[in-house]
């Protein structure tokens, strides 16, 4: 898994919040942990892999 942060992702300068279930934290917990991440970059990841997709096959333009 690439990490994104502010050496390869560009300048981090814009924080969000986001709520989950308890098991489902607690399952993307253990998982970091497991594999050596933070739940911040898995979260990061994911987040950065939704945004190339939907520029990929959806055509939406961003800045």
């Amino acid at each position: 898994m690439t990490r994104f942060n502010a050496n390869n992702g560009g300048t981090l300068e814009r924080k969000v919040s986001v709520r989950l279930d308890a098991d489902r934290f607690a399952f993307l917990e253990d998982y970091a942990r497991r594999e050596g991440y933070s739940v911040s970059l898995i979260v990061r990841h994911l987040v950065c892999r939704f945004v190339e997709d939907r520029r990929k096959y959806a055509g939406v333009r961003l800045p």
